[in-house]
């Protein structure tokens, strides 16, 4: 086990995992389908009002895995942003994981203005992305939960500074991050980051 230094003092635990750790992750999300949208080319239909939509592999597509008033439903597995990374919330419609098999860097050339209102939010908490604008990521509440402020500047953004230079440099990239929450708060308690850079795979653990 390896200790890697952050700044404030905290230590976060680095362990080298098997390379197979992610791809387990992200079968666990989807299961190919030739009649899911992206694979056969078909269009699903847009989602409307609260109804989630049904659809083979268990992944909703078109946007109902939201309410009405753009809050997320429960126990629901999506795919949001640019790229569709895979999210997935619990029984209460927390975020409680994201899954980047293959994390991009954005083709646009601004960022695009996101939601404040995270679920729990504290005072001095940001809205904190889970895949960063730079990589794509949603700019709604599928994409976003309260973060510390030295969270999202300081120890999640060193590692998405790492992730952005790596796929600069045309390597490989995979992230998987597990949302941690204690007992029914809205607010995260912490996050379980998986990720591989060519081959290479680490796993932190970020306190919030």
């Amino acid at each position: 086990m390896e200790q890697v230094s952050l700044a404030g003092g905290q230590t976060l635990r680095q362990v080298m995992m098997e390379k197979q750790t992610i791809k387990e992750a992200y079968q666990k999300f989807t299961v190919k389908d030739s009649k899911v949208e992206g694979v056969s080319g078909e269009s699903v239909p847009k989602g409307t009002g609260n109804k989630t939509s049904q659809v083979p592999d268990g992944i909703i597509r078109d946007g109902s895995h939201m309410h009405k008033d753009r809050t997320l439903k429960p126990n629901v597995k999506y795919q949001a942003g640019e790229y569709e990374y895979l999210y997935e919330t619990d029984n209460m419609g927390r975020l409680k994981e994201f899954n980047a098999d293959d994390l991009k860097l954005t083709e646009r050339a601004s960022r695009l203005p996101h939601k404040s209102n995270t679920p729990g939010k504290e005072a001095g908490d940001h809205a904190g992305h889970l895949a960063a604008d730079r990589f794509g990521g949603s700019p709604d509440l599928d994409n976003l939960v309260s973060q510390s402020s030295s969270v999202n500047l300081s120890k999640y953004k060193k590692l998405e500074n790492q992730w952005a230079t790596a796929i600069k440099e045309g390597k490989f990239v995979s992230v998987n991050v597990k949302v941690n929450y204690d007992g029914d708060k809205m607010r995260p308690s912490g996050f379980d980051i998986e990720y591989e850079i060519d081959g290479r795979v680490r796993f932190i653990s970020i306190e919030n």
